[in-house]
């Protein structure tokens, strides 16, 4: 195991901003069970349009994943501005 020392630079909810030592620009934390569920978000979306391309509810179900996962760049792209960090992209 490691002894590197990540820090934390904002705290959103559930989600982190967290720059890990060696690495140019800071991350996103996501925690596992967050992760989980966007995953089962996409995967049922996903399985739906192969059946149904249209299908309102997995429209629906990317539609949330694209708001969540909006959600969490925005507050990203919020710290690094706040802390005078250019984004990586």
């Amino acid at each position: 195991m490691s002894s590197d020392k990540a820090e934390v630079l904002a705290r959103t909810g559930s989600h982190a901003v967290v720059h890990l030592p060696g690495r140019a620009f800071p991350g996103i934390h996501v925690p596992g069970d967050g992760f989980a569920a966007l995953h089962l978000h996409l995967a049922a979306a996903a399985r739906a349009l192969r059946v149904e391309p249209g299908d309102p509810d997995a429209l629906g179900e990317l539609d949330h994943v694209v708001g969540e996962v909006g959600a969490v760049l925005e507050a990203y792209e919020r710290t690094l501005a706040e802390r005078g960090i250019r984004r990586p992209y």
